[in-house]
């Protein structure tokens, strides 16, 4: 292990910069919570794949899909 290790910061905010886990790793991690997609969302997401959509829009898309829409 390297004694001098850099962490990486964004120069703007400051923050830590991480990389999005991906779709695999968050599965596993959502097993280890006892939590799993049923049909219904599972079915929702790969319409919205299919359609192009990745990253942060394909995650709005999902959202907008299972909120209650009032008026």
């Amino acid at each position: 292990m390297k004694k001098n290790s850099s962490i990486a910061r964004s120069a703007a905010s400051g923050r830590f910069i991480a990389k999005p886990l991906g779709k695999n790793k968050a599965k596993k991690f959502a097993q280890v919570e006892g939590m799993s997609l049923n049909s219904q969302s599972a079915g929702a997401i790969s319409r919205l794949e299919e359609r192009g959509l990745k990253g942060d829009a394909l995650r709005s898309a999902i959202t907008g899909q299972f909120i209650a829409k009032r008026g």
